[in-house]
């Protein structure tokens, strides 16, 4: 790359690179010289505010360019820094720059793991990736130096390597606890608990493993402040005739159970479609699935994204004269419906996808709300046809809904009514087999009441013509695989017992009456 080339594409860079991200603090273009990609990560000034901030700490650019040298001379694989601009100009906004050669073909690793995970396909060379982003994050800390931001989505995949993307995070010191902590949050929904131990004792060999990661509440309630904002991901709506809300716009990571994930809405989209759907359901014009003093739960359509898409409409109502005050400060039940359904979804619980919540408000007070979710298809937990499953489907469906129970008690919630009516059977796609989808999270607590969401699925269970006792112990398994429960469900087969029992437990326990298997839920077991 000559010095005259360089100039030439600097001097008007849109018409000579793309614009890849735009985050308003930091741009970053893709431009070709000499035959050879560079990408530029551009650090736009912002008045006297930012002029104070580069005082005391320096460019930005500058900082990244500074700290990717120090990742090179570490030996740590990253992108190569080629130079630092000073006062660049780009479409009229001036700023500094930092250069980097392009490692292409390439994928960021969250977005490869999560594009197997949405086509259902294992990643066969997991174990050697795995080894990889263990040792470079050990190697990072090796060299004295940190990263505040370390997540999946900061390591790239180049030629069957891992690089560490994102020098701007990188700071002298070492790897501290908080790192470690922001990184396993990150790499936990695509990592095995095996391989979590893993890199803690490669990294912390002289200390036990965490049962709870300390960051992920708070990561946690940092996204869910987004749910009620205006950002890349959701959006709030005002129509002028007294409604108001919030709806979905995009996914960071699409989710498998979930097609609406993949898709992205605007907000001439919904402004459009609201109306229409206002109309509909005053009309009485939408199916309905259930109607009570409680509420209105209907079905019906509406075209997003260029094409229909089903919905699932709840409109709730106050049933008892006493909801008038004690929503008062806790919101009303769509909105509440909203923050829990989004709870779940960031914990990576498969949950309906709520799309819209709206509210109509009078003097301050909510006296009507309306939530729109995605309408997951296939028959309720209830309803399925579990004689058509092949045995080890059918296994599988139940053990999952188990684990899905205990992984929200796991996380400090309760589901105080995951009865059967309350599941969705998503129909097998012929890679990942049923999957059991909550689609009424309403009965969800953030407090933890152990086994209280198992003992009630066990109980509803009971109606279904098709319940045997198999069933009953996968569900319960799937629920506490290392209880004394499991042990004995063992013994109690080898010696043809068709009961499972437990006696002499010191702990809580989960009992199934009807067909005499009872499950061990300590805290301990879930």
């Amino acid at each position: 790359m000559s010095t005259a080339q360089l100039e030439s594409a600097l001097r008007d860079l849109p018409k000579h690179g793309r614009l890849v991200k735009d985050r308003g603090y930091r741009q970053v273009w893709r431009f070709e010289v000499g035959g050879r990609a560079y990408y530029l990560k551009f650090y736009p000034r912002h008045g006297q505010r930012d002029a104070w901030r580069r005082l005391f700490r320096g460019s930005p650019a500058f900082r990244e360019f500074e700290r990717l040298q120090r990742l090179q001379r570490a030996a740590i694989p990253s992108p190569r820094a080629v130079a630092y601009l000073a006062g660049l100009r780009v479409e009229e906004r001036l700023g500094d720059a930092v250069i980097l050669e392009a490692l292409e073909p390439s994928v960021q690793l969250d977005e490869y793991l999560n594009d197997h995970e949405l086509r259902g396909e294992p990643v066969r060379e997991r174990p050697r990736l795995a080894k990889q982003v263990m040792q470079l994050v050990y190697d990072l800390g090796k060299a004295k130096l940190g990263h505040e931001d370390l997540h999946l989505g900061n390591f790239l995949l180049h030629d069957g390597k891992v690089h560490l993307l994102d020098g701007y995070a990188v700071r002298p010191g070492g790897m501290t606890s908080a790192d470690m902590f922001r990184f396993a949050h990150g790499a936990a929904r695509f990592a095995t608990r095996t391989e979590l131990i893993r890199g803690w004792r490669l990294l912390r060999p002289d200390e036990p493993m965490p049962r709870q990661n300390p960051l992920s509440a708070a990561i946690w309630r940092n996204w869910l402040q987004r749910v009620t904002g205006d950002n890349r991901y959701f959006g709030r709506l005002d129509t002028g005739d007294g409604w108001r809300g919030l709806f979905f716009k995009q996914a960071k990571y699409p989710r498998p159970w979930s097609n609406v994930s993949r898709m992205t809405f605007t907000h001439a989209e919904w402004e459009h479609e609201w109306p229409q759907l206002l109309r509909r359901i005053e009309a009485d014009q939408l199916d309905v699935i259930k109607r009570s003093r409680s509420g209105d739960v209907l079905s019906g359509s509406l075209t997003l994204g260029g094409r229909p898409l089903g919905v699932v409409i709840k409109r709730p109502r106050r049933r008892y004269w006493y909801r008038y005050l004690n929503e008062i400060g806790r919101g009303a039940r769509a909105r509440r419906a909203w923050m829990k359904a989004w709870k779940m979804i960031f914990r990576n619980v498969p949950s309906a996808w709520p799309l819209l919540m709206m509210e109509r408000r009078k003097l301050g007070y909510v006296v009507d709300t309306i939530i729109v979710f995605e309408r997951v298809p296939g028959p309720t937990l209830a309803k399925v046809d579990l004689d058509a499953l092949p045995s080890s489907r059918r296994d599988m469906l139940l053990r999952r809904v188990g684990r899905i129970l205990r992984r929200i008690e796991s996380l400090g919630f309760s589901h105080f009514d995951a009865k059967a009516s309350n599941w969705i059977v998503l129909p097998d796609d012929g890679r990942r087999g049923e999957t059991p989808v909550l689609v009424d999270i309403d009965g969800i607590r953030q407090r933890r009441w152990v086994a209280l969401g198992i003992q009630r699925l066990l109980k509803s269970m009971r109606s279904h013509p098709q319940y045997t006792p198999d069933d009953s112990l996968a569900l319960c398994q799937g629920y506490a695989p290392f209880s004394r429960m499991e042990r004995e469900a063992g013994e109690g087969d080898a010696a043809g017992s068709d009961a499972v029992t437990q006696e002499d437990s010191d702990s809580d326990s989960v009992t199934e009456s009807r067909h005499g298997v009872t499950s061990s839920s300590g805290e301990g077991n879930v």
